[in-house]
């Protein structure tokens, strides 16, 4: 059995020093923006929460901990990493990840930036204080630090003279459009989500197309965001097909993905059971969420299937239209 104290102590730990849940490489989240050039100070900012930066580190701290799972040695060494702080410096060892993992969380993230430069949005990005959200830490009940990290998010946007955020994933728009507003008195910042720009600012496109996908709705989305429709427009004006699951929408399947540092186990019998269900419909599936992205595709291979962020579809089918 996992030492489930161990990890949550390395996790907050890492939040806690670094502003992130696992030990991201700064240059690694912003490195996307800095190839596209995107300005900084401007009043409406992408603010990505570095979520999609986090997949390939989720990928490689899953793997540590499906050994762990059946190890007692790899038990043993996650409870000496969450005591000793000190290794904190060699994390690299325990939690491997390349350049070349990096790259196709960059594409989505340059493809996203470059639909709203292709709708005219004028925005910038924050570079080094787009930090986490701190969503786990809600998530976790662990208030009182939940509260900490909300006001040093608050104090970094208005540092910048933020007035506009476009969101880009179902986490961080949760935590900015519903939670924050109840723990930060001034948190008033106007909160929109990429998709909601995209389903009113894209044009019509659709011509002949021969794929058929299915769609997986992200829980904070489909029942608390009210982010369903969108991203079927989207999705209709660019002329892909979409065959809907048994359960979607507002009565979607969770991924399996926020017990994934808990439990690995019980959270790929989440995500094989989803994949299932997905597969009756298509083998071709879309996501919207980094999360779904890395737990649904992480068991993918294994069940013949394809998974894609909407992002990635969006601009794949946009650029072969042009």
């Amino acid at each position: 059995m996992l030492p489930l104290q161990a990890v949550f102590k390395i996790i907050v730990r890492n939040l806690t020093k670094t502003g992130y849940p696992f030990p991201l490489n700064k240059d690694r989240c912003h490195r996307w923006a800095k190839e596209l050039n995107i300005p900084k100070n401007k009043e409406t900012i992408l603010y990505t929460s570095c979520l999609y930066q986090l997949v390939p580190y989720i990928n490689a701290m899953v793997k540590l901990l499906e050994k762990a799972e059946h190890s007692s040695f790899w038990r043993f060494g996650i409870k000496a990493y969450s005591t000793l702080s000190i290794l904190d410096k060699f994390s690299g060892l325990f939690i491997r990840v390349s350049d070349k993992d990096m790259e196709p969380v960059y594409e989505i993230l340059k493809s996203i930036a470059l639909l709203l430069k292709r709708v005219n949005v004028d925005y910038g990005y924050l570079y080094e204080d787009d930090i986490y959200s701190g969503a786990l830490l809600y998530d976790l009940g662990l208030d009182e630090l939940f509260q900490q990290h909300a006001e040093k998010v608050n104090e970094i946007l208005r540092k910048n003279n933020v007035k506009k955020i476009i969101t880009i994933d179902p986490h961080t728009h949760h935590m900015f459009n519903t939670i924050f507003p109840k723990y930060i008195d001034n948190f008033d910042f106007e909160v929109i989500n990429y998709l909601s720009i995209l389903s009113e600012k894209l044009e019509n496109s659709a011509k002949n197309n021969n794929e058929v996908y299915t769609i997986h709705d992200p829980c904070l989305y489909a029942r608390w965001e009210e982010i369903i429709n969108q991203p079927r427009e989207i999705l209709r004006k660019i002329g892909v097909k979409i065959i809907e699951p048994r359960r979607t929408g507002l009565n979607t399947s969770c991924c399996g993905g926020p017990i994934e540092s808990m439990t690995p186990l019980m959270s790929k019998a989440v995500a094989l059971g989803r994949l299932n269900e997905l597969k009756e419909a298509s083998d071709k599936v879309i996501t919207l969420c980094p999360i779904c992205l890395a737990n649904l595709g992480r068991y993918a291979k294994e069940m013949k299937m394809q998974v894609k962020d909407i992002a990635t579809v969006i601009f794949e089918e946009l650029r072969k239209s042009t």
